[in-house]
């Protein structure tokens, strides 16, 4: 809960209490104590924004105000034993439900970046006229693709930036893709970022490294801002795409709005559907390099250093990234998270490039369990993933294994509810955890920087098996 909502949320059960066993109806006092109610709870409108996960304490409020204003006259409460084990009772529950929910369902916050840079943020649309738009031949001619980019920014400039700007269209298809309850997720929108929408790029001499980032399949390009946020404060640029009709939602600048086309889960679909990914990521990268797209892009490329170019991806933006690797020489290095190495398989000698696979504790599980059953009495997909996995093995390899992690533990979904989280879960640890490790990667082999800090967090945290290949 945030603090505000937490000071009314305690104000609101004194309150209660006073109101319901020891003067109800039209006093001065109890005037003072609706007020005060009133002015915190508009206060955390105000502040906060008014959503579901207050519903509890926007009824006892209400209670209250029928309390004093029902019989106005009447200040008696009853002193009848059952009527106060009614009322302990009803405080009881009231209380209950007033914590608990927004406990469970916590208006979702990222930790401040850590780095020197101001983080701006843009949103480009691209079209490419070279290819034919199949997944969703409906709505548009040639490929279409939304990105959007991450940049140092001058201190100062532009607003703060929404989580996702047509957050209803998220919300709902989060829903239908996900399995959340669509009330669940409606405050979304009240999350902060630390990002400055339309913000100056830094006027720098520097160059910086640039990252694209690929979203995981029915998600999309936002789904890791407390990653990507991280990076660039520590002198990055993202370039995150939104992969149409395969991402959550994507909506272009005329309102056209694409939401995610239902898909064959097996591993036949994925090989071939990777090299759609493959080539929007090889369109994006061919783009940005040329930055004749939009005027705005001009001065953010004129920030990147070509020569160190990465790529990250979550699940099946993982194996994009993978993909990307080898068969992309302008990609120096990459990382995937939890994602299952879809696509040609890797040469005898693996990425023969800096690659860090990470995976989900849970995952693992899941993949070693399905290889120890018997064939025809298995998941082949989690099979597939655990023998690409082995396969990935070799010389100049990292690998970690994330405790008390699952797939969403990469993502800011994990921030939603502990409820969809494993047990013990520690979201801002884990996310700590994992900003580290991609740093730390991206620093060495981008940058040419802090060569030691990867054997540091082994060090650190033996728990999650960073290995070396």
């Amino acid at each position: 809960m945030k603090t505000l909502e937490v000071l009314f949320t305690i104000i609101l059960l004194l309150s209660s209490i006073s109101l319901t066993f020891r003067q109800r109806g039209v006093t001065r006092i109890n005037l003072f104590v609706i007020a005060a109610n009133y002015s915190l709870l508009f206060g955390t409108i105000m502040t906060i924004g008014a959503n579901w996960r207050m519903i509890p304490a926007y009824i006892v409020l209400l209670l209250l105000t029928l309390q004093v204003f029902v019989k106005p006259k009447s200040t008696i409460v009853s002193k009848k034993l059952s009527m106060k084990i009614i009322k302990i009772l009803g405080v009881a529950v009231a209380t209950f439900a007033m914590f608990t929910l927004p406990k469970l369902f916590p208006i979702m916050s990222f930790p401040e970046p850590t780095g020197e840079y101001t983080i701006g943020t843009q949103t480009f649309h691209l079209i490419d006229k070279n290819r034919k738009e199949f997944v969703v031949p409906n709505h548009q001619v040639n490929r279409e693709l939304m990105i959007q980019v991450y940049y140092p920014a001058e201190k100062g400039t532009g607003q703060p930036s929404p989580y996702f700007e047509h957050i209803d269209a998220l919300t709902e298809q989060l829903a239908a893709t996900q399995g959340f309850p669509y009330i669940a997720t409606t405050h979304l929108g009240l999350t902060k970022t630390h990002s400055y929408q339309d913000a100056t790029p830094i006027k720098s001499k520097e160059k910086f490294p640039l990252l694209l980032f690929a979203h995981g399949m029915s998600l999309y390009s936002r789904q890791n801002t407390f990653q990507l946020e991280e990076l660039v404060s520590h002198g990055y640029i993202v370039v995150a795409l939104n992969f149409t009709g395969d991402a959550t939602t994507t909506i272009f600048p005329d309102g056209d709005r694409v939401d995610f086309t239902p898909i064959e889960n097996t591993i036949t679909f994925l090989n071939n559907r990777i090299k759609l990914w493959e080539q929007d990521a090889s369109f994006v990268l061919d783009e940005v390099i040329k930055a004749n797209f939009d005027k705005n892009f001009h001065t953010i490329a004129s920030l990147i250093d070509f020569d160190s170019i990465g790529m990250l991806g979550h699940s099946f933006g993982g194996a994009t990234s993978t993909q990307m690797l080898v068969k992309d020489s302008r990609i120096k290095a990459a990382i995937d998270m939890d994602g299952g190495l879809y696509g040609d398989s890797m040469p005898a000698n693996g990425p023969a490039k800096p690659f860090m696979l990470m995976n989900a504790e849970a995952s693992i599980n899941f993949m070693k369990e399905a290889y120890s059953q018997q064939p025809g009495n298995r998941d082949e997909l989690f099979v597939e993933s655990y023998l690409r996995n082995k396969s990935i093995e070799k010389p100049g390899v990292y690998t970690a294994i994330i405790p008390k992690t699952n797939h969403g533990s990469f993502t800011d979904l994990a921030a939603v509810s502990p409820i969809i989280n494993e047990s013990g879960a520690d979201v801002n640890a884990i996310y700590k955890l994992i900003n580290e490790l991609s740093l730390g990667f991206f620093d060495k082999n981008l940058k040419g920087i802090h060569e030691n800090k990867l054997n540091e967090i082994q060090k650190a945290h033996p728990e999650i098996n960073l290995t070396l290949h």
